[in-house]
């Protein structure tokens, strides 16, 4: 029994090395080899970590292609520089805020406040003490951001981060443009050289003009001057969404003026635009050329009210639903007063009557043609008046005889 027993442990541990040696050997059977393939696959991970991500270049927008001659580098600006030959080699290299760039083993080149041309030169004179029979390559990949202020008359004044290829039109806008005071004519970029450009953005805005967008360098500062009333100003009345004051250049007509501000839209009366001058008034028709606005010579102090078609008739009287509804040729009466919904208490559709906005004249009947801004009444039955007088009226009698009869019963 004793021999037994020792014979079943010697049994179950070889039985247990066995099973374990088999697991292993399955396990390394099972593991994926490795292959040629692995090997380029694995070096490709390795040197996607050198090459500048396409996605980069796809997070800018851009007007154009940047131009080496002028784009003027600074810190932050990141380089992609390529060697091939013999040897082949790339470095990514920012420009440090020293304004220095970089390049492992080789040399540290100053390239700040130069063309990238002309950087593009010095960094390949200087690969070439190092790698001989090569060529080289230096592209700019991703561009600096730069501190530029926008104050004055604008929604939001402070410090915006920019780019190079960024305008000051950009500026105003990441400051949420200019305020109703704000004078567009007379906008000042302040360079950190003490130069001071005055530019007119409305130049730009109306007809493209990049002379008056400049683009922006680093510590520019963007300011918006406010309206000066002690310099040439007219005002513009009227219900247009342009209304206010505004600046005016040396010689301004009336038409140059209102097209530079785009004060006029669809809805603008352009045939009875009104100059006030003092006690004077006249009148112009835009649609004439020779109506004299492109003539007129605009005065400090001028008064312009433009009118506006107003494209609503006005339903009132007996209808269900009195106001204002959208002008529609050739509706007459009938049409806009079954637009309202009448009333039982309103009169037969021939006693409807049309007020005339141009006149003040009255025309009655059903089929009467209705014009932009005319007022049209859906009169009430004669009984209904009838009828709230006696309502009215019956209260007023009851308190009187419920009055008499009072004091003449205390009188008795």
């Amino acid at each position: 029994m004793k021999y037994l027993c020792l014979i079943l442990i010697i049994l179950s541990t070889t039985f247990l090395f066995a099973q374990q040696e088999s697991e292993e050997e399955g396990a390394v059977d099972t593991a994926p080899k490795t292959s040629v393939f692995d090997l380029d696959a694995k070096q490709f991970e390795r040197s996607k970590d050198q090459i500048i991500p396409q996605q980069q270049f796809l997070e800018q927008v851009f007007e154009k292609e940047i131009d080496p001659e002028t784009y003027i580098l600074g810190p932050g600006d990141q380089l992609l520089i390529k060697v091939w030959g013999v040897l082949e080699a790339q470095y990514v290299s920012y420009v440090s805020p020293e304004g220095f760039v970089v390049i492992p083993t080789v040399s540290e080149i100053h390239v700040s406040g130069r063309p990238l041309a002309e950087g593009a030169q010095l960094i390949k004179d200087a690969l070439a003490k190092s790698f001989k029979n090569a060529q080289f390559s230096t592209r700019l990949v991703r561009m600096r951001k730069f501190r530029v202020f926008v104050v004055g008359e604008v929604g939001l004044p402070g410090t915006y981060f920019l780019r190079a290829v960024d305008r000051v039109s950009d500026a105003i806008s990441l400051a949420r443009d200019l305020t109703d005071w704000g004078d567009e004519t007379r906008i000042q970029v302040r360079r950190e050289s003490g130069v001071v450009d005055t530019i007119d953005i409305s130049e730009f805005n109306l007809r493209g003009n990049l002379a008056q967008n400049p683009l922006l360098e680093g510590g520019d500062v963007v300011y918006v001057p406010r309206i000066d009333l002690q310099g040439e100003f007219v005002i513009i009345e009227g219900n247009v969404g342009s209304q206010g004051i505004y600046q005016t250049r040396m010689n301004e007509t009336l038409f140059n003026f209102l097209t530079r501000l785009k004060a006029l839209n669809r809805r603008s009366d352009v045939e009875n635009v009104v100059l006030l001058r003092g006690d004077s008034l006249k009148v112009f028709n835009l649609l004439e050329g020779n109506s004299g606005a492109r003539s007129e010579v605009l005065r400090t102090g001028d008064r312009i009210r433009i009118p506006s078609h107003r494209n609503q008739v006005y339903v009132r009287g007996e209808v269900f639903q009195p106001g204002p509804y959208p002008f529609l040729a050739n509706y007459n009466t009938q049409d806009y007063a079954g637009s309202a919904g009448l009333l039982e208490t309103s009169k037969s559709l021939e006693h409807l009557y049309v007020i005339r906005a141009e006149t003040g004249e009255i025309e009655v009947g059903n089929n009467v043609i209705v014009e932009n801004g005319d007022v049209v009444v859906v009169p009430r039955k004669k009984r209904e008046t009838w009828k709230d007088i006696l309502t009215i009226i019956t209260p007023i009698i009851s308190i009187a005889l419920s009055t008499w009869a009072i004091i003449r019963t205390t009188s008795n």
